[in-house]
């Protein structure tokens, strides 16, 4: 009922798409390899034929040996549901398949009222909260929600117990644990099933959220490297190139490479091989690529598994920024 034209080109004849899972192994839906080699394959085959050579040293696979990560994007005409998800103790405890949920948004496009709810109000309780719920009335519930305005480039970590909402007019790119649980605490009179007692299992009342990101840079070579959120399932970033610009992944992680602008093309750090990459779609790059190259003009966004001293702490400390604004990061 919210999809947005922002998706149409995934596929033809439907006007309107709410989601485009574009790595995903999961049992609602595995991503194919598009070409090469292994063109045909779900992400789920290869998981299990390379293992370790595909995850990296640090990164686990998770429950039923599926990859740890789903990205999607995200493209709406209304706002969604009003709704949390499980934390991974809170999902076993309520039998569910999946693990728990903490997810990242990056706002690719927004309209000048495009807004995110994200958290409660500091000083509504339990009992607040569920009598507004019951009343099923807008105006009881609304003033409870911590909502902001949202531009293009706006990035927003939503751990798992937060309550939170997606605004109307938005295009995002999610990335998040690999799990498909959500629970609906209210849907703005649409005629959806709800599920109240679960969400309230899973809500961290008194845990005031933040707002969005501030995002922490440094340059590299041809380029700069911008850290938009870091925890320990994931961290996002954004990378500004101009020439040839190296990256390195230590065999740690998997790195899961989404242009977002411009024309930038992908090697390897012998020269061995050479890509575009693509328009709308991601390109995982094993973990056991310790170095692979970006080459051209262009923005990209970039997500793995972190070991948050080396790969987050470290770089920015040598850039220069504050203990206090790498905390507030991390």
């Amino acid at each position: 009922p919210w999809g947005g034209a922002g998706l149409s080109g995934f596929a033809s004849g439907r006007a309107r798409i709410g989601e485009a899972w574009l790595i995903a192994d999961h049992r609602h839906h595995h991503s194919i390899v598009a070409g090469g080699g292994h063109a045909g394959w779900t992400l789920h085959e290869l998981l299990d034929h390379y293992n370790r050579r595909l995850l990296g040293s640090l990164a686990d696979g998770m429950r039923g040996g599926c990859f740890p990560l789903m990205l999607k994007i995200i493209a709406t005409s209304d706002s969604l549901s009003v709704q949390v998800h499980p934390d991974d103790a809170t999902a076993e405890r309520l039998g569910e398949l999946d693990v728990g949920k903490t997810e990242m948004w990056y706002v690719l496009r927004a309209s000048p009222n495009s807004k995110l709810i994200c958290g409660l109000q500091p000083a509504v309780t339990r009992a607040d909260l569920s009598e507004a719920i019951e009343s099923g009335l807008r105006e009881a519930i609304e003033p409870m929600l911590s909502a902001f305005s949202v531009a293009e480039g706006a990035t927003v970590l939503v751990p798992a117990g937060t309550v939170h909402a997606i605004g109307a007019d938005l295009v995002l790119a999610e990335i998040q644990q690999n799990s498909n649980v959500t629970y609906r605490l209210y849907d703005w009179g649409r005629k959806r099933s709800l599920h109240k007692a679960q969400a309230f299992e899973a809500i961290h009342f008194g845990l005031a959220h933040p707002g969005p990101n501030r995002p922490l840079g440094y340059p590299q070579r041809d380029g700069t490297c911008t850290v938009l959120a870091a925890c320990r399932y994931f961290a996002a970033e954004h990378l500004a190139v101009n020439g040839v610009c190296p990256r390195e992944t230590g065999g740690r992680s998997f790195h899961i490479l989404l242009l977002k602008s411009g024309m930038l093309r992908l090697a390897d750090g012998e020269g061995t091989w050479e890509q575009p990459l693509p328009e709308g779609r991601a390109v995982l790059v094993p973990g056991e690529q310790d170095e692979y190259v970006l080459m051209g003009g262009g923005e990209c966004l970039i997500y793995y598994v972190p070991d948050l001293a080396k790969d987050i702490v470290g770089p920015l400390r040598a850039a220069g920024h504050s203990e206090e604004a790498i905390d507030a990061l991390c």
